[in-house]
């Protein structure tokens, strides 16, 4: 008996240990919070830039439709779809392109034409040496998420799709609408964040998510949905109001995606503009992105990808313009990225970095050449990231290995760059290696600072979720406890790399910086 007694007291005793240990966890995020959260959050006024928004903050206002959008003569020979009409139903007006493609594909392909008007549709597949040409004024409008709840034909991964499918292209200078905002909810603030007046990465950090319209409880789906193609040339449309990733390009090889416009809500979550998740000879130029989540994105999850392409696009992102991951498990190589310009409109703040080269699920990334590239109003110009996340069932790290990154000017940033490797779980450390930095110029937004700086950036954000905001960071519970601390440096942080040039990489800091220029550890 007095065995079980004793027995229990030392439980009580674990227990209450164990629980004094998470009250003084807890106590001690929630002073963090209280602190952080006090911050002066009052907001810069609007500034000139060459693009702009609309007085809600969520679209741009000025895209220069006709430099990438022609009308074009319907083609001798084409085929107009029985049955078409802007009163018909999605599935009415689907069925009737449906059978236009299968019909023509048949017969060995060619031009189905979409005339000037607007048609709601639902799910679209496209079919072997199929050209969907949708006109100038016309406008295919997916179901709305109400409509497509409604639906007896859904939509099934996308509004325009294909699988498995050989010469295709959509073009004539047309919209293709993906009705994004109805999948979405209201967000906590709706007037525009402008850059903060007192700079600190934790307030910027939740002001922007306070903005984010986070999905419903339903399923959303893509505009463009292509997987295993081969020979794609999207050309001369544009992409409007996405609900999820806007435009899939999944193991597909010589896709040619030129002139595009991808017109997107500012704000809406996961709406990249490009995901690019397996392929080879993949070419996109002179295109025009504007959404809230990554613009041009590699995410190779189920195929490699090589030899990649980018070259003249105009980038807005509330997130990444042009990134490599987070989705990292296959390998990625030969990747060319060069005269583009990548901005947050008139002032207003969020994102991430202008250039996101990461590798967190075991993705060997190699051969990645970024070069003459404008920024304005970017938070930070880049960030490579080695990481040991580990999804998809990879049991080791990747790399990262030749990275060049030259011919930049970025103009109102806010954080700096970041190189960073990692250590495993068994103590070994993965380098970021052989990184080339030449003739990168930087200059920030010239605020007031209000920073929470750490001097040593810690191991353990390397499993997480890799972005600038998160090189310093601990998550709990939610973003809102979660310790987000500004870097020891105004520049460049550098931490397990190999190899790396870096001497004409310049920063001209916020004028009453008190950071060191460049943080430094474990560079070999």
């Amino acid at each position: 008996m007095n065995k079980k007694k004793a027995a229990i007291k030392t439980v009580i005793k674990v227990i209450s240990v164990l629980l004094a240990i998470v009250i003084v966890i807890l106590a001690a995020f929630g002073i963090s919070y209280a602190e952080q959260a006090t911050r002066d959050k009052t907001m810069l006024e609007r500034t000139d830039t060459k693009f702009y928004t609309d007085e809600t903050g969520n679209r741009i206002a000025n895209i220069p439709y006709d430099e990438y959008l022609n009308q074009l003569e319907r083609p001798e020979g084409a085929l107009d779809v029985e049955g078409l009409s802007q009163e018909n139903s999605g599935e009415e007006n689907a069925a009737a392109i449906q059978s236009a493609i299968d019909t023509l594909s048949e017969q060995g392909g060619g031009t189905v034409y979409i005339p000037e008007g607007e048609y709601k549709i639902s799910t679209i597949m496209l079919k072997d040496n199929i050209t969907l040409l949708v006109s100038y004024g016309a406008e295919l409008i997916s179901l709305s998420c109400d409509e497509n709840n409604a639906s007896q034909s859904p939509l099934q991964n996308g509004v325009i799709c294909a699988d498995n499918a050989k010469n295709i292209a959509i073009t004539g200078g047309g919209t293709i609408n993906g009705m994004g905002e109805t999948y979405t909810n209201e967000p906590a603030e709706s007037e525009p964040f402008y850059a903060l007046k007192y700079f600190n990465t934790y307030t910027r950090v939740i002001e922007a998510r306070k903005r984010i319209r986070e999905a419903k409880e339903y399923p959303r789906t893509h505009i463009l949905n292509l997987y295993n193609c081969e020979n794609v040339n999207i050309s001369g449309v544009r992409l409007k109001d996405a609900a999820n990733w806007t435009f899939i390009v999944n193991d597909c090889d010589n896709v040619n995606i030129s002139d595009l416009i991808i017109d997107n809500s500012m704000h809406v979550a996961n709406s990249d503009g490009i995901d690019i998740k397996g392929g080879d000879n993949i070419k996109i130029n002179h295109c025009f992105i504007a959404t809230g989540d990554d613009g041009i994105v590699l995410k190779p999850i189920e195929a490699p990808i090589s030899n990649v392409d980018v070259s003249d696009c105009i980038i807005s992102s509330y997130a990444n313009c042009f990134k490599i991951g987070t989705e990292t498990q296959m390998d990625v190589r030969g990747v060319n990225v060069n005269n583009c310009y990548f901005f947050m409109p008139n002032g207003i703040t969020g994102g991430y970095s202008g250039i996101a080269v990461e590798s967190c699920d075991g993705s060997n990334v190699s051969d990645i050449n970024i070069s003459d590239i404008t920024m304005e109003g970017v938070s930070s110009p880049f960030l490579i990231w080695l990481g040991n996340r580990l999804n998809y069932d990879k049991s080791e790290v990747g790399s990262i290995n030749g990275v060049t990154i030259k011919n930049v000017t970025a103009t109102d940033t806010e954080m700096p760059s970041a190189v960073t490797g990692c250590i495993d779980d068994d103590g070994v450390t993965h380098y970021v290696e052989n990184v080339t930095v030449e003739n990168v110029n930087v200059t920030y937004r010239d605020t007031q600072e209000d920073l929470h700086i750490r001097d040593k950036i810690g191991e353990y954000t390397m499993s997480g979720y890799p972005d600038i905001t998160r090189v310093s960071h601990v998550y709990f519970i939610s973003h809102e406890l979660s310790k987000y601390w500004d870097l020891p440096c105004y520049s460049l942080a550098l931490k397990h790399v190999k190899n790396i040039e870096y001497s004409t990489y310049s920063t001209t800091p916020r004028t009453c910086n008190e950071r060191e220029e460049l943080y430094i550890d474990d560079v070999i």
